[in-house]
């Protein structure tokens, strides 16, 4: 089978989506050629919400796989709340989540896959529950690889209880120095918040809050002596998938920025843009309303002299400014040489090795 379109499937609201990426920052672009040579199951298979285990199709909408999980008070390990796309397409996507810090990327938490290889052969890695994950640590060398290394046809993923209890707090501090100040204090709290979110231009300081009762007044409590000025309150669930939509930079206008929280303060100030937000837990922010040209190249530079480095935030930006989704690296030496003997034949495309 040979496609030279992305085939759209509906989500359960109605709303189309490519069938491969990551869904909501679209790893791949309409125009980009893909190839499966298979039929991809679309379907959970099995599920086990006593041993917080489930198995799906790598084709399975990513709604779909949230919405059974969540039937059971489960949701799996590290997919923010308002992702879409397919399951494969996520655990394919090389980039991290917007701004959770507990759960990092998704391909990290799957406990095993099967797929084909390049040249046909069966894949297996992993198992399918926990005791049962022996060996070398394919998955890890398969998840954000973009496909490179195989076709991943089926994932058996870990799940974890749902937090009960959601809190916001929001703070806006007009000092600088006092900014600062207390997002180093905040930092350096004996607990992580679920979001940490900072927007600088209007020293608007937002800490999301997730947990039991218990667990989330006292954190609340904790932040509350750092920024005393401050709007608390409560949360739901859909008022959780609404502030990720909202952090989430528009298709084509950003580029990630990943740097030492040491040296944000500097970068803030001298960027050739406006900060969407930063996620100091995370380690990166998202910069958007940029220009090309020599303003932007000299910010890059300046990143790099940092130790830090900077990626299109989807494919639409990575065209736009020529900036990769992720960067080429030396080491990655492993990647390479799977990937010629598995993809002999140059069935998929692939721009750039893993960070």
């Amino acid at each position: 089978m040979d496609d030279s379109t992305a085939p759209e499937i509906d989500e359960p609201d109605g709303n189309s989506i490519a069938a491969i990426g990551s869904g909501s920052r679209q790893l791949l672009a309409q125009d980009r050629p893909h190839r499966f040579p298979v039929r991809i199951p679309d379907a959970i298979e099995d599920f086990d919400p006593a041993e917080m285990v489930i198995t799906v199709g790598g084709a399975t909408l990513v709604s779909q796989l949230m919405k059974t999980t969540r039937a059971q008070r489960l949701v799996p390990c590290g997919i923010q709340p308002d992702e879409a796309g397919t399951v494969g397409g996520l655990f394919s996507d090389p980039r991290e989540s917007p701004c959770d810090p507990f759960t990092g990327r998704f391909c990290d938490h799957v406990l095993g896959i099967e797929g084909l290889r390049g040249d046909g052969t069966s894949l297996l890695a992993g198992g399918r529950v926990v005791k049962n994950v022996t060996g070398y640590d394919l998955v890890r060398l398969l998840g954000g690889a973009m496909g490179a290394l195989g076709v991943v046809i089926r994932l058996h993923l870990r799940l974890e209880r749902e937090a009960p209890n959601w809190s916001q707090i929001d703070c806006r501090i007009e000092d600088s120095a006092t900014y600062w100040s207390a997002l180093d204090a905040i930092r350096g709290l004996p607990f992580e918040p679920y979001m940490l979110a900072l927007e600088p231009a209007d020293g608007l300081c937002q800490v999301m809050l997730s947990g039991t009762q218990v667990s989330v007044i006292e954190s609340q409590q904790l932040v509350e002596e750092i920024l005393p000025v401050s709007d608390v309150k409560e949360i739901s669930r859909e008022d959780v998938v609404e502030i990720h939509r909202q952090k989430r930079a528009p298709m084509g206008q950003a580029l990630r920025v990943r740097l030492p929280w040491s040296c944000w303060r500097e970068i803030v100030s001298t960027s050739p843009g406006c900060w969407r937000a930063i996620f100091p837990s995370a380690g990166f922010g998202i910069l958007e309303e940029i220009a090309p040209g020599v303003e932007l190249e000299s910010f890059i530079t300046r990143i790099h002299q940092l130790g830090g480095s900077v990626s299109a935030e989807d494919a639409s930006a990575e065209k736009q400014f020529q900036i990769p989704l992720v960067h080429p690296s030396p080491h990655d030496e492993l990647t390479r040489r799977l990937r010629n003997e598995w993809d002999s034949q140059g069935m998929l495309s692939w721009r750039g090795d893993r960070c």
